[in-house]
């Protein structure tokens, strides 16, 4: 057995690892240079280039491609453009919503690229460089640098998001010498080549900019870290059959093995999550894939953990126009290229700007603004949302400030300062957090959440349950069972005080694990 690890655990380990975008904590042990050249990006469209690892593009990424712009564009002035171009984003079939933004590829209102950027945005992640094919080189000169890097980044990503996904398989009979040379050859193979080229893409994205950076980080680690799935799935040795013993060995000296290509995708996804926040993403399917794999894989240090506190649900937006309409579905690195200025006191757009994110020019208005109520309340929350999303200790900091600038305080904002007053002490980012440099029982002061608990109403019951989450974070290494047992009570309140049905199950589930955890202990 041990000589079946070692071989697996190479592959799985060093194969291909090279150096990857700038790191946000130390390199992970094991990493080793390069092992063979790296291998050649696709050229444009979905046709592999000779040598390449990168896996073909699905089939309906050419019928993506294969859209043509009007010869004339329709959009007559800015405003009918916007007008055009929030027409094509609520389409929500995939082609339909494709095929009128290529209408609008000609239109001179809006920036050179930006429509075929935003075609890539909405297509299946795979599409991007089918879309993009070599644009970007070619108009290099007349594109601005940001929808360059970003055309770039989509590229990028959408080749390493066909990365490690679909493992070669190896046929039954599975005896040890069958998966031993199964390991040798075609799987180390398939790893090298595959590692090498998310290395060869990841290298050329680190010179890109802002977003287009952040896209392909990202999808550099989350490539990464799916090599771990792959080698989870090669079968075990019929050898090993029925001995448990044997079996648990296997993993636990696999996991290890795995440890460095698991570190790598950590980091590279880290990156990308900062520049995302940079930019001023609030939601975004990227960010939320990236948060979810690295909670599965790093799950003592999970960074979805402040997902489960819990808020009042804001009103919808109300979109009386195209630039509503606009700001509730556009990624928010394209706010400022399509809209413009925004105006800090328009509180409706700044609502609808909160479904996806606030551009870094916003939230500068924002800071040097006399806001109204409403706008101090809608500020606040996004604050608070980018710092549990990004566990930025800064953006808490200032939600607290904030949610507490100015009378009368809105009864949300409220809660929104108590939290970010007892979080706001805590990691100074993602990287921080993930990287074990903070401790998590140190978040800040909950003495105002506290406080709240003990009112009456939605508010009190989402204090009673938010203090207990909070507690709960900092218990790593508490071995009390009155810990547990009283972390259980504050659950079991909250629970009873709670009116949604989802909400009050989630305490419940929450209060029986922290009762089991003590009976544990007892």
């Amino acid at each position: 057995m041990h000589k079946y690890l070692v071989i697996l655990g190479l592959v799985a380990g060093c194969a291909g690892t090279q150096a990857v975008p700038p790191q946000v904590g130390p390199r992970g042990p094991g990493v080793q240079p390069v092992l063979s050249t790296p291998a050649p990006q696709p050229g444009p469209g979905s046709e592999q280039a000779p040598g390449t690892t990168v896996p073909l593009a699905p089939a309906e990424c050419n019928d993506l491609r294969d859209h043509v712009a009007a010869a004339a564009s329709a959009c007559a002035d800015r405003r009918s453009a916007l007008i055009e171009l929030n027409q094509a984003l609520v389409e929500t079939d995939t082609l339909a919503r494709d095929a009128a933004l290529t209408q609008l590829s000609g239109c001179a209102e809006l920036e050179l690229g930006l429509v075929l950027a935003l075609r890539a945005e909405f297509a299946p992640a795979a599409c991007g460089d089918v879309l993009v094919g070599d644009f970007a080189e070619r108009n290099k000169a007349k594109l601005l640098p940001a929808i360059h890097d970003s055309l770039v980044g989509l590229k990028l990503a959408a080749q390493l998001s066909r990365l490690v996904r679909a493992a070669p398989q190896v046929e039954p009979p599975h005896t040890k010498a069958r998966i031993d040379g199964f390991v040798r050859g075609v799987m180390a193979n398939w790893a090298t080549a595959q590692a090498n080229t998310i290395s060869s893409l990841s290298l050329t994205g680190a010179r890109l900019s802002g977003y287009g950076k952040g896209l392909v980080a990202v999808e550099a680690g989350m490539a990464d870290m799916r090599f771990v799935e792959v080698f989870r799935q090669v079968p075990l040795p019929e050898e090993f059959a029925g001995d448990a013993e044997l079996t648990d060995a296997y993993y636990s000296s696999l996991d290890l093995a795995l440890e460095p290509r698991k570190t790598r995708g950590r980091d590279a996804a880290l990156v990308g999550l900062r520049a995302f926040s940079e930019v001023g993403v609030l939601k975004d399917t990227r960010v939320d894939q990236a948060r979810a794999l690295l909670s599965q894989l790093f799950n003592g240090r999970r960074i979805d953990a402040l997902d489960s506190l819990l808020l009042p649900p804001m009103a919808k937006p109300v979109l009386p126009d195209e630039r509503h309409g606009l700001a509730v579905k556009l990624p928010t690195f394209y706010v400022d290229l399509v809209l413009g200025s925004v105006d800090p006191s328009d509180t409706s757009l700044l609502r609808a700007l909160l479904e996806r994110g606030l551009p870094p020019s916003l939230r500068n208005k924002l800071d040097r603004s006399v806001l109204s109520a409403e706008g101090r309340q809608l500020y606040a929350r996004a604050l608070f949302e980018s710092g549990r999303t990004f566990w930025r200790a800064s953006e808490l900091t200032l939600a607290a400030k904030m949610a507490n600038t100015r009378e009368p305080v809105a009864e949300e904002n409220k809660l929104v300062g108590a939290l970010s007053h007892a979080l706001e002490k805590g990691p100074k980012d993602a990287a921080a957090m993930m990287l074990g440099t903070s401790q998590l029982n140190e978040l800040g002061d909950s003495s105002q959440l506290e406080a709240l608990a003990k009112g009456k109403g939605p508010l009190a019951a989402f204090a009673m349950y938010d203090s207990a989450v909070i507690k709960e974070l900092g218990s790593a290494g508490i071995s009390n069972a009155d810990f547990f047992r009283d972390l259980a009570t504050r659950y079991e309140r909250a629970a009873a005080a709670l009116k949604d049905p989802m909400q009050k199950k989630q305490a419940h589930d929450r209060a029986a694990a922290a009762a089991e955890t003590a009976k544990k202990l007892r």
